[in-house]
C-alpha cells in the first residue's frame, strides 16, 4: 500500500491540472453492490464521504488491518485535492459480497490492489488534463453533462 500512494499521486499529476499535495489524509469506503446507476452511486458516495473525517496513513492502516483478511479488492483513488492536502479514498470490496461459489475459490487469496483516477464522463480527449475535483463541483458537473448530452443528441 505504501508504495502505491506515490504511484497514485504521480498519475494524478500526469492527468490533472491541479497541484497535488503530498500531504495525504485517508478515508475508507466499502464498495457495495447496487442496482443504482453509476451516477446515483457516485452522488451517494460523495454525500457519505463528505461526512467522514480523514485520518492519517497509520490510522487507516489500523482500520485496514482489522478487515484485511475479508477484503477481495482494494482501490485507492484521489477523492479530493487542494494545495495543502490530498484526501485519498481507500475503497474495498469485501469477500462476503462475492457469489458463494467464487468466494470459496478466493477465500485465501490476498486482496488485489488498484490505483485509480476518476475521469469526467464528458472528457472526449483522454489525453487532456482535467480538474481532479470535478466530482465535487456540482454546477460545473451538471453544465458539462448537459453539454455532453446535447452533443450526443446532435451527433448520434
Amino acid at each position: 500500500m505504501k508504495q502505491s500512494i506515490p504511484k497514485l499521486l504521480a498519475m494524478a499529476d500526469e492527468m490533472c491540472t491541479n497541484n497535488i499535495s503530498r500531504n495525504c489524509m485517508f478515508i475508507l469506503t466499502e464498495i457495495k453492490d447496487s442496482n443504482d446507476n453509476f451516477f446515483k452511486q457516485r452522488q451517494a458516495n460523495i454525500k457519505t464521504n463528505n461526512k467522514k473525517t480523514p485520518v492519517t496513513f497509520d490510522e487507516i492502516l489500523l482500520q485496514l488491518k482489522n478487515i484485511y483478511a475479508h477484503i477481495y479488492d482494494l482501490n485507492i483513488e484521489v477523492y479530493n485535492a487542494n494545495k495543502n492536502t490530498t484526501i485519498i479514498d481507500i475503497r474495498y470490496y469485501p469477500k462476503s459480497s462475492l457469489d458463494e461459489s467464487f468466494r470459496t475459490s478466493v477465500i485465501n487469496n490476498l486482496p488485489m490492489l488498484h490505483c485509480k483516477i476518476a475521469t469526467p464522463p464528458w472528457l472526449e480527449n483522454k489525453n487532456k488534463k482535467f480538474n481532479i475535483n470535478w466530482q465535487h463541483q456540482t454546477i460545473l458537473y451538471r453544465l458539462c453533462m448537459f453539454i455532453a448530452r446535447m452533443k450526443l443528441k446532435l451527433n448520434p
